[in-house]
């Protein structure tokens, strides 16, 4: 953006003067460690933290030295309070660069870790040395660095500035952690040329939130034509600069709780989306929300679309793939097996490959050469696939509103057949066909297909199946026996195949055959582990010991191994929604054959418990059926997103689940 100043620049030109700084003080400096900090030994608001950030500042400007230039500036200081705090002191900066010129540089990084010895303050500073780079992908970049000698009572600090060339990346500020914070701040210097919106995520308060003009003098250089020469040329430019503060305090540890998607869509934080761009003359630009230059850029992009354009190398693997096959389903099924079964993920969530055909000769790569190569053998063998992005769950919900790749991590295949449409990722060997793996399963993807692309949901639309059905014999002595057979689709499929792959089946058979304290399982069959199409199930003999004489009175756990014995949601409230996923569908069905001679004293009550809208429902049921007592239990979670206001209901929905679970059958000898 070197010349976009020059059409105006009669109009601000001054003579060079000094930046008039927007604060008193220069946050920017390391070594304001206090005596009392070396010394605290616990932070009093929450006891149990590891860690504890005592201060945290950043702060964006612009430059107009080069170009338009965005300057980010932090400085963090933390105290280490216990053992599991030690990782505090691993630190990664991510920056960003393109093969055009145009990049982000992280500069002036440095580091000192301060430890109380003896009454004395010890300080340890980072060496250059101890600092590394690693190329995430493409445009990723990682700064990767450990602060030296930190240990339990250690109070580390850690500044560095990035210089960034990218306008629209102004950089998002995290007030919430892992561990408590005591305070965050975050300031900018927003100059009139730039509008953005913020976008506000979390629940905590802010402490501070403030805004006030003041004028600014700033450097900047711009290029004239004199002949056939460029010459550089400098001035100052004077303006009103917005100096925003934000400030959070007393920040609590953000706490993972289950069925929660990702922290990153919850943490306290705000974030920036470029929206318009206006120079004094000139009309304005609106830049946010150009998803067709999007697609086209990232279609034309050599480490994208640029891989999919010259694939002759898999011509000959596609038509072996397909010979003799007319029908289009079977094509693309034949594609999927090959490449699920010939390529190796190696775990990595990645957009961008350097080069797909070395991926294939290697028969391994990240989640985007194995689905790009995916993609790929599906044109050669003429289907008509096109590359989807996606923003696994970990990593946070795509943000629909304007295109950032920062905001994807994934990329999986889309194909239309027959008039349906199929999500496929061949990263995972056990995935049956046309199944999402949970981790992607988030809200929507992006599909890049010329000219404009378009979302297409992820829910997922198989269920989570889990079938238990088992006919058992109580002795009077106690003793139980019987043949349970167990019945899985969706998630639960998945799992239990990966686990036998990875542990080998015999490990896996040895761990599933301890069954805890009173319960063995014998003689276990599995069944459909390789026809990922059909239900993957297991087969078995369950046994309990009983006494060495009858009892008057037995006592049993109609549901086995099997019952609900926790509630999954601990805490009394939650600010957070509730995210399954998929469907649930878990149903266990048991039949008794009681002893002669005991009648029944006790037996759960058959009941049901259904949220509104059938959201969910949970039924129990109990009767007798040819002299046999039959325990049915069934739990349907209908709908994958509950809000936080519905948080209490299913939490006392599973609450009554699980009183109802934990009920026992008592028999009665009679006379």
């Amino acid at each position: 953006m070197t010349n976009v100043l020059k059409p105006w620049l009669a109009l601000l030109l001054f003579v060079l003067g000094a930046s008039t700084p927007g604060y008193s003080e220069d946050p920017f400096k390391l070594g304001q460690v206090t005596p009392e900090e070396l010394k605290m030994t616990a932070y009093a608001p929450d006891t149990s933290a590891a860690a504890v950030v005592l201060y945290d500042l950043g702060e964006s400007s612009f430059l107009f030295s080069k170009g338009t230039q965005l300057q980010f500036k932090r400085i963090t200081r933390i105290k280490i309070l216990k053992k599991n705090g030690l990782d505090q002191a691993d630190f990664v900066i991510p920056y960003y660069r393109r093969a055009d010129g145009n990049k982000e540089e992280v500069l002036n990084v440095k580091g000192v870790t301060y430890n109380l010895e003896n009454g004395e303050t010890v300080k340890l500073k980072l060496e250059d040395k101890a600092i590394f780079d690693e190329k995430q992908d493409a445009n990723w970049y990682l700064k990767k660095l450990t602060l030296p000698g930190v240990k339990v009572g250690s109070v580390i600090e850690l500044t560095y500035t990035i210089k960034s060339d990218f306008i629209k990346l102004l950089r998002e500020w995290e007030f919430q952690h892992t561990i408590p914070v005591k305070w965050s701040e975050y300031r900018v210097g927003m100059v009139p040329f730039f509008e953005y919106s913020q976008v506000l995520h979390g629940f905590h308060p802010f402490h501070i939130k403030d805004a006030k003009i003041e004028r600014k003098t700033v450097a900047i250089t711009w290029k004239d034509e004199v002949g056939l020469a460029n010459i550089e040329q400098r001035g100052a430019l004077s303006m009103s600069v917005v100096q925003y503060q934000w400030v959070m305090k007393d920040v609590p540890a953000f706490t993972q709780e289950p069925f929660l998607s990702s922290a990153k869509d919850y943490l306290s934080k705000l974030e920036f989306e470029l929206s318009k761009v206006q120079y004094p003359e000139q009309k304005p630009q609106f830049v946010s929300g150009d998803w067709e230059s999007f697609t086209k850029e990232l279609l034309k992009e050599e480490e994208f679309g640029g891989q999919l354009t010259n694939t002759a190398y898999l011509k000959k693997t596609a038509d072996g793939l397909v010979a003799g096959k007319t029908d289009s389903l079977a094509k693309v099924k034949a594609v999927v097996e090959f490449v699920q079964q010939n390529m190796h993920w190696d775990g990595k969530h990645r957009i961008y490959t350097e080069n797909l055909r070395k991926a294939f000769d290697k028969q391994r790569g990240s989640s985007s050469e194995v689905n790009l190569l995916l993609t790929a053998l599906l044109r050669e063998a003429g289907v008509a696939a096109q590359p989807m992005l996606v923003s696994t769950r970990e990593h946070g919900r795509p943000m629909v509103g304007s295109p950032m790749i920062s905001k994807f991590d994934y990329v999986i295949s889309y194909v239309s057949v027959g008039g349906k449409n199929y999500l496929l990722d061949a990263t995972e060997k056990d995935l049956p066909f046309g199944m999402l793996p949970l981790r992607c399963l988030n809200d929507q993807g992006w599909v890049l297909q010329a000219p404009a692309g378009k979302w297409v949901p992820l829910t997922g639309v198989e269920k989570n199946v889990q079938l238990v059905s088992g006919r058992l014999k109580i002795q009077p002595n106690g003793e139980v026996t019987g043949t349970l057979t167990e019945d899985y689709l969706g998630v639960p499929a998945l799992r239990a195949r990966s686990a036998i792959r990875s542990k080998g089946q015999e490990t896996y058979l040895k761990e599933f055959a301890n069954a805890g304290p009173d319960w063995v399982r014998e003689g276990i069959k599995i069944q459909n582990l390789e026809n990922l199409q059909e239900p993957f199930k297991k087969e078995y003999q369950l046994n309990r010991t009983g006494d060495s004489a009858p009892s008057s009175l037995l006592y049993l756990s109609p549901m086995l191994t099997h019952g609900q014995d926790e509630n999954p949601f601990k805490l009394a409230t939650r600010q957070f929604p509730i995210d399954f996923g998929t469907p649930v569908e878990e149903t266990y069905m048991f039949t008794y054959q009681l002893p002669e001679g005991y009648e029944l004293e006790e037996v759960p009550q058959s009941s049901a418990v259904t949220l509104p809208g059938n959201a969910a429902k949970f039924s129990y049921m109990t009767q007798m059926v040819n002299g046999q007592l039959q325990i049915i239990s069934r739990l349907n979670i209908n709908k994958t997103f509950f809000e936080a206001s519905e948080y209490g209901n299913l939490r006392e929905f599973y609450n009554r689940m699980v009183a109802k679970h934990a009920e026992k059958i008592v028999l009665r000898k009679k006379g």
